[in-house]
């Protein structure tokens, strides 16, 4: 009997120790819900060992909270990461009991959250790639995780951007090898591996590169500066030098290709079958077959009806009417519209590229940019897709490169469609003396053929004054500036002209002046503007147009006046120079000292030794002693080269030669020059030409003929 009140004493004693450590925890949370933290903290603390998650939980709690003296958002970590990990031992009754006192799974992860949201702020204050790192190894759940990696990621890049090695971009790929920027990390770092290895820009560094990193993207590069350093001279020499000691390289078909074009000095039948006997490997001997059977070859595009065809210069047919638009032969192949779409027809009227095509270009150095479902892309001679018709905007070979716009942005590719500035531009403009012009953003910079920028995206419109100078535009004025973007003059000019004779055009609140290359102020803002003043004021042959107090005269490199401003109108700087002062035009050589009396309703200064003017509303041309070359009875007279003239009278054009000859008779509605032989002659339906080197007008013969 004794035994047994034993332990039914024991068993009491221990279900009243429980009862009162349930307790402890039941009124720490009331004192935790009271803001009592005081109390609340020392329950808590009382409670650690034998309820320890419930209990780190309420002191996660009171350290997390800031309306207390407790507050420590490291204790709050230390607390709740406890809370987590012994959340698991509890039992399933515990677990309903605290439940009830606001105390669960659930509750610790969101005390964890905002714990861990304080951290991140912290981190965000400090902004160092330590900070950033430590927060994400500390708190791999919290919703700031990935904006927490971008910031890491993007200051450590900016770090290595800095060093600009091949060893700082191993560096950060190596340590954030799941980065957002490892694309771009990668791209500076082959970059950078490029440029250290063949910084001497000599052969062997280009082939010792070729053979260390045959993965690397610029391999191409370097091939292309392999094949330039070798075939520097532009000989037949060098290029078969090129072909057969590098025969994998991918330049070696343009090689070949140049070894042909340089051996054709003069392009005969005679000299194909030399090239042929000298160089029996060439690999495309098929052309040089097609280049014989056309060699002599001329013919131009006719009109019959509405459908276009092929005649030769006597005017036989030689391709029928059968298409609905023909472009002129270039490198061997027209283009031609049949069935509403564009495709390529050679000289035997075979098709060489397939009509399928809703718009294309000519050929240019074997290439032609196409578009298809409003989509443009570029192909070789075969019809092949050397760019994939997918481009919004597709540019022309210039310098080696060609930009393109694929959604949305631009980039940069060689011929080969390689690319070799990635997208990234919001406009781009063709290269040109090793660099183009490119919009970022809202303003414009220039780039390097490696996408480095020479100048920076500092303001909207730039252009290049000089090899060291810039006009920037800013709130619509004109200034100058250095590569830096650092300012030479402040934007205080309403225009800035192109530099020509070390003498560029500025306009200062209305009036015109002028700088030299370096920006100084050689000749003041005093002249007015006037129409056209942008072309017609800059310097020519030493002088200037100006304008003072309405007249107009002509000035020197110094702003003295050689002309003076005397006259209400006066033509374009020429050895004898058309004016006006109010009734009627004469000319005058460049001292001033009348020459032709003023007996023109209008005329225009001497040019390749004719003046065209103007009597009676009707226009034609005279010789420097007044002598009547092109005779006044058009109604328009234009220059079209240094030996021919325009003419018209109503709605019919003509030609006339500078020897007062007329060539072409007032029978065609549009005269246009194609070349520097041949006119198109278009009247109605028909197609005519003028053979320049025979003056002789081409058109196509009838059947009967």
């Amino acid at each position: 009997m004794k035994i047994n009140l034993k332990i039914a004493f024991l068993f009491l004693t221990v279900l009243t120790a429980q009862s009162i450590f349930a307790g402890k925890i039941e009124n720490a949370f009331a004192a935790l819900n009271e803001y009592n933290y005081f109390k609340a903290k020392g329950l808590f603390e009382k409670s650690l060992k034998k309820e320890t998650s419930p209990a780190t939980y309420g002191l996660a709690q009171i350290y997390y909270r800031t309306d207390n003296p407790f507050h420590s958002i490291d204790s709050a970590f230390k607390y709740v990461k406890i809370a987590e990990q012994t959340y698991g031992a509890l039992s399933e009754k515990k677990k309903i009991k605290y439940k009830s006192f606001g105390f669960d799974y659930l509750n610790i992860l969101e005390v964890r959250m905002k714990i861990s949201s304080e951290f991140y702020k912290l981190a965000l204050k400090e902004n160092s790639v330590l900070a950033y790192s430590t927060f994400i190894v500390n708190h791999p759940w919290s919703n700031e995780m990935f904006i927490a990696t971008h910031k890491r990621d993007s200051i450590a890049y900016s770090q290595v951007k800095e060093q600009n090695t091949s060893i700082a971009y191993q560096s950060f790929l190596n340590a954030y090898p799941e980065s957002q920027l490892l694309n771009q990390v990668q791209s500076d770092f082959y970059l950078a591996q490029y440029k250290e290895i063949t910084k001497s820009n000599t052969l062997v560094s280009y082939l010792d590169f070729l053979k260390k990193y045959p993965e690397n993207p610029y391999c191409g590069e370097a091939e292309n500066r392999i094949y330039e350093i070798v075939t520097e001279s532009n000989s037949i020499k060098s290029y078969y030098t090129f072909v057969t000691t590098y025969p994998k390289n991918r330049n070696v078909g343009d090689a070949w290709r140049k070894i042909y074009q340089l051996y054709m000095v003069d392009f005969s039948d005679k000299r194909i079958e030399q090239f042929k006997t000298d160089y029996p490997t060439y690999p495309y001997r098929e052309e040089l077959d097609v280049d014989m059977a056309y060699l002599q070859l001329k013919l131009l595009p006719y009109k019959s009806d509405v459908y276009y065809g092929f005649m030769d210069y006597s005017g036989a047919t030689i391709i029928p009417a059968v298409y609905e638009q023909l472009g002129f032969f270039k490198e061997g192949i027209a283009l031609a519209m049949k069935d509403g779409k564009y495709g390529f027809i050679d000289k035997g009227n075979r098709v060489v590229v397939p009509f399928i095509y809703e718009s294309a270009t000519d050929f240019e150095l074997g290439r032609a940019i196409v578009e298809k479902d409003g989509k443009q892309g570029m192909i070789d001679r075969t019809g092949v897709a050397i760019f994939p018709i997918v481009y919004e905007d597709l540019g022309t070979l210039s310098e080696g490169l060609i930009y393109a716009q694929k959604d949305s942005l631009y980039g940069y590719y060689d011929k080969n469609n390689t690319t070799r500035i990635s997208a990234r531009f919001h406009e781009a403009f063709p290269f040109l003396n090793g660099m183009a012009k490119v919009q970022i953003g809202e303003n414009q910079a220039y780039i390097d053929e490696f996408g480095s920028q020479i100048v920076p995206p500092g303001y909207q419109e730039i252009d290049f004054f000089n090899d060291s100078l810039l006009t920037f535009v800013e709130d619509d004025q004109m200034g100058l500036m250095r590569k830096n973007c650092r300012v030479v003059i402040p934007a205080e000019f309403e225009e800035i002209g192109k530099l020509a004779m070390n003498r560029a055009l500025v306009v200062k609140n209305g009036l015109l002046g002028y700088i030299d290359g370096s920006g100084k102020n050689v000749i003041p803002c005093t002249f007015e503007t006037f129409p056209n003043y942008i072309k017609r004021g800059q310097f020519a042959s030493n002088m200037a147009i100006v304008k003072v107090k309405g007249k107009f005269g002509v000035i020197d490199m110094n702003g003295k006046f050689v002309i003076p401003a005397v006259f209400e109108q006066i033509g374009d700087v020429s050895s004898l120079m058309a004016f006006s002062k109010g009734k009627g035009w004469g000319f005058m050589d460049l001292t001033g000292k009348l020459v032709l009396a003023a007996d023109y309703d209008y005329a225009e200064s001497f040019k390749d030794g004719l003046a065209i003017v103007e009597k009676l509303t009707l226009q034609g041309a005279i010789d420097p002693k007044g002598k009547v070359v092109i005779p006044l009875n058009f109604t328009s007279v234009d220059r079209i080269s240094k030996e021919y003239y325009l003419v018209s009278l109503g709605a019919k054009f003509g030609v006339y030669s500078n020897a007062g000859e007329m060539i072409v008779p007032l029978n065609y509605q549009q005269i246009r020059v194609i070349d520097k032989e041949i006119l198109v002659l278009t009247n109605q339906n028909e197609l005519h030409y003028l053979y320049l080197p025979e003056k002789r007008i081409i058109q196509p013969k009838k059947d009967s003929e």
